[in-house]
């Protein structure tokens, strides 16, 4: 299965949001790579902050075709992809390989724009090529807001489907970043984490309704998404002292 984050503008949290996406379906035994198409290749410095082991990301800033996607989707359960923060012929290709395109949209008025602004962009024949397969994402909403409150109304006029899960603005996603991790290694009992498992739960049964909503059981890739979480946090208790 091939997932894309898309969104023409910056700063939407594609990003963060990709790579919390993939640690999320890595700890539920699910074998992915992140390709990283943005030229700015946030992910593969994410990625070598710690030399984060938990899963494959490959960085490829350059051309890509459907033909390379497809390719590495062969060796894998899902490839996930973060693409350029635009609508050029580089995302155009990857969309049209895509079983499920994701735009991450904050609640604001400019993030609201640049996200409907994206949808109508899309020629009709890519348009009717990802019928059913848009969804949007809620980012950086801020609990107890009206604006937060409120960004679901407003998103209910794009006519383009929205999770039920929503990502809040806290503080564990920026530090958990900042430290070469996923926000469940960083702070495994968090809100945060709780909503990245939630949401990943919505993704998978969009493949399959006959996905029970619990971990897969124990495997040598989930196993090995411990490890490296346990090898990451032994690696800073070390470089504290």
């Amino acid at each position: 299965m091939i997932i894309s984050f898309v969104n023409q503008k910056g700063g939407v949290g594609k990003t963060t949001t990709a790579i919390n996406l993939a640690s999320s379906l890595i700890r539920k035994n699910h074998n992915l790579v992140l390709i990283d198409a943005d030229p700015q290749g946030s992910a593969t410095t994410w990625h070598s902050i710690e030399d984060n082991q938990a899963f494959e990301i490959i960085d490829h800033p350059g051309e890509l075709t459907q033909a390379d996607i497809k390719t590495i989707e062969t060796a894998y359960d899902y490839v996930i992809i973060d693409a350029p923060p635009a609508v050029d012929d580089k995302v155009e290709t990857i969309l049209k390989v895509s079983d499920l395109a994701i735009l991450p949209v904050t609640p604001s008025s400019l993030d609201l724009w640049s996200c409907k602004e994206t949808l109508d962009t899309m020629d009709p024949e890519l348009e009717a090529l990802l019928s059913g397969k848009v969804r949007l994402l809620v980012n950086r909403k801020i609990p107890g807001t009206r604006v937060g409150r409120e960004v679901r109304q407003a998103l209910e006029k794009f006519d383009t489907p929205v999770f039920e899960t929503e990502l809040c603005q806290r503080v564990a996603y920026i530090d958990a970043m900042k430290y070469g991790v996923s926000v469940m290694q960083f702070a495994p009992g968090s809100k945060a984490a709780g909503e990245i498992e939630q949401w990943s739960q919505e993704v998978i049964a969009l493949f399959s309704k006959d996905v029970a909503m619990e971990d897969a059981p124990d495997s040598s890739i989930a196993t090995l998404y411990r490890e490296e979480t346990d090898n990451i946090l032994f690696r800073s208790f070390q470089n504290f002292f």
